[in-house]
C-alpha cells in the first residue's frame, strides 16, 4: 500500500473535496487520507483506518444534506456543505496540506501562497521571533485579526475567523483554533517553511 504522503493519494483526495458533489463514502475516504497525511507517520493498521472512515460517512449520512439534483440515485452531496458542518465539530483536511507555495523566481519576486491564512502565520512566527508557542501565536495572530488585518474577520471563543481565497459575502468564515494551528505549523514545517 502506498504510503499517505504520496502526492497521487493527496492529490486524488484534493480532487474529491474539490469537487461539487461527491459520495459521502469518498468525501469520508479523502477526509480520513488527508488528516492522516498530517499527523505523525505512525502506521495505522487498515482496520483503525477504515473505521475512522465508516465514523465520518456515518457522520456525513447523518447531516441529511441536500443531494446533487442530477445525480439522485447515487446520493452525492457537496464536500463544501460538509466542510461548513464540519468547521466546528471535527478538524477539516484544508486545502493547503498538498500545494506547495510558488518558488520565487527572483529574490525580490514576491511569494505567493494557495492558502490566505499561511501567510500571516508565518508573519506571526517572525513576530514571535521563530517561536512556535501556540498560544502566543494565536494572541499574535488574535492582535492581526483586531486591527483588521486581511484575511481576518472576527475572534470569537471557539478561535479566530478568516476568509479563504474564495470566500465571497455571506458564506460561512474558516476557523483557526489551537488545534488547527497546531496542524498548520506541523505542514509547514514539512513543507521546509520553518
Amino acid at each position: 500500500m502506498k504510503k499517505l504522503t504520496s502526492k497521487a493519494i493527496l492529490k486524488k483526495a484534493s480532487d474529491i473535496l474539490g469537487q461539487e458533489f461527491a459520495t459521502a463514502k469518498d468525501i469520508s475516504w479523502a477526509w480520513v487520507t488527508l488528516l492522516l497525511s498530517q499527523e505523525e507517520q505512525k502506521r495505522d493498521s487498515g482496520e483503525k483506518r477504515y473505521s475512522r472512515i465508516a465514523e465520518y460517512e456515518a457522520w456525513i449520512l447523518g447531516l441529511n444534506l441536500p443531494s446533487d439534483p442530477k445525480n439522485i440515485s447515487a446520493n452525492t452531496v457537496s464536500p463544501e456543505a460538509v466542510k461548513n458542518s464540519a468547521r466546528n465539530v471535527f478538524e477539516w483536511p484544508h486545502e493547503y496540506i498538498f500545494e506547495s507555495p510558488a518558488s520565487p523566481k527572483h529574490p525580490d519576486s514576491k511569494v505567493t501562497y494557495k492558502d490566505t491564512i499561511t501567510k500571516p502565520i508565518l508573519d506571526a512566527l517572525k513576530d514571535a521571533n521563530g517561536s512556535d508557542d501556540r498560544l502566543a501565536l494565536m494572541a499574535i495572530l488574535e492582535g492581526y485579526a483586531n486591527e483588521g488585518r486581511d484575511p481576518f474577520a472576527n475572534v470569537t471563543e471557539e478561535g479566530i475567523e478568516w476568509k479563504g481565497s474564495n470566500w465571497v459575502e455571506g458564506e460561512k468564515y474558516n476557523l483557526l483554533t489551537l488545534k488547527s494551528l497546531n496542524n498548520r505549523l506541523a505542514n509547514l514545517r514539512k513543507k521546509q517553511l520553518i
